[in-house]
């Protein structure tokens, strides 16, 4: 008979790589069940879901100042037991007992802890995916706010895990050194593509996709397309959840003629949809402990789009690109540094890169991360 596990999750699973991922990988010897936010259903998966609440744009000055106030006198489980998650002890009631819950989001980490109450031998697995304490860490607000309830998430919850994943190994080194907390570096591997390394053309391409904020310092693409021989151009597929920041860049960049702005695909298709580019970049500033110590998914799916990949020196990624020979990192962090790092690359070379990232395309895939992650829980369920 299959083990039993939960994945717990405050988002819909079925947007977010790393999540989906996991839960592809685990219905293979397990029977999944989805338990997620506005969870969409994912086939061969069990999917429940339960209601969002109220976005800070939707909620009144007054709501939001109630939640600031639950902060600040530490009220923190009126935070974690919201209306919209009432559903998910009935939902837990609803299922067989299980063998493991997967923590997506250390906000519902209570959920698990709680249902292990009654089902002692029931395992918890959490995913850290960022190091939450310091989400925002350059918000003054949110770390007088949401950072001491992060930080109380941490404190009561995590020494009762089985075990944790994280995204970086110096992510994990800080969980360790704060909370005490072992865990397991596991990276976001998107699926294997069959695919080949595109030629390149007369204009050599250069695609960045994922979200834009503030705090990912985004508006340096700017910068940097400014900065580029006139023989690249540079294309930005992106969304943003902050209010009329996508539109201000494009309204920047209007005068920029080698920036160009895409529709986002479908996250399923943008390894294949990248593949046509030549150079994929990541620009994250190590202006916060997260920003600094990153995997990005976007990192791993350009090299399955078999491109060669150039980045700001972030420590973690340096390590890959010079491991694998995949590309280069650029000497600083200023959008000039980066510009200068392609501007040095002729065609033959680029080539090359993308060549090496083809070599190495499905040993970084997921479908090399089963037996990892597989082997994780197995130990965990003995």
């Amino acid at each position: 008979m299959k083990k039993k596990i939960a994945i717990l999750a405050d988002f819909d699973i079925l947007k977010r790589p790393r999540p989906f991922r996991l839960a592809m990988m685990l219905k293979e010897k397990y029977d999944v069940f989805a338990i997620a936010r506005e969870c969409s259903v994912i086939k061969g998966i069990k999917c429940f879901d339960f209601p969002a609440p109220k976005s800070s744009k939707d909620r009144s000055k007054e709501e939001n100042q109630k939640i600031t106030d639950h902060c600040k006198n530490k009220e923190f489980d009126k935070l974690i037991y919201t209306p919209n998650r009432e559903v998910i002890l009935d939902i837990f009631k609803s299922l067989p007992v299980l063998d493991m819950i997967v923590v997506e989001d250390i906000t519902l980490l209570p959920f698990a802890i709680r249902y292990r109450e009654f089902f002692s031998h029931t395992k918890i697995l959490i995913d850290l995916r960022e190091y939450y304490p310091l989400e925002y860490e350059n918000d003054p607000l949110w770390m007088e706010t949401f950072g001491l309830f992060f930080e109380h998430l941490c404190k009561k919850y995590l020494s009762l895990v089985d075990m944790a994943i994280v995204v970086s190994e110096e992510i994990g080194k800080k969980y360790k050194s704060v909370f005490g907390v072992e865990s397991k570096v596991f990276y976001s591997f998107p699926p294997f593509v069959w695919l080949e390394p595109s030629k390149l053309k007369n204009t050599i391409k250069i695609i960045y996709h994922g979200f834009l904020s503030p705090d990912r310092c985004s508006q340096n693409l700017l910068e940097i397309a400014k900065n580029l021989d006139s023989r690249f151009c540079l294309y930005v597929m992106g969304l943003s959840n902050h209010k009329d920041y996508l539109e201000n860049i494009k309204d920047k960049a209007s005068d920029i003629d080698n920036l160009k702005f895409l529709p986002p695909v479908e996250m399923r298709d943008i390894v294949t949809f990248c593949n046509q580019f030549d150079i994929g970049i990541l620009s994250l500033q190590p202006n916060t402990f997260n920003n600094a110590n990153a995997m990005p998914n976007k990192f791993f799916e350009y090299i399955q789009s078999r491109l060669c990949v150039v980045s700001t020196p972030l420590l973690e990624i340096k390590k890959f690109i010079h491991r694998y020979e995949i590309g280069k990192t650029s000497i600083g962090f200023d959008p000039k540094d980066i510009a200068n790092t392609i501007n040095e690359m002729d065609k033959k070379s680029i080539y090359i890169y993308k060549e090496n990232s083809s070599k190495v395309a499905y040993d970084l895939s997921m479908q090399t991360n089963i037996s990892k992650i597989i082997t994780i829980i197995e130990d965990l369920l003995l």
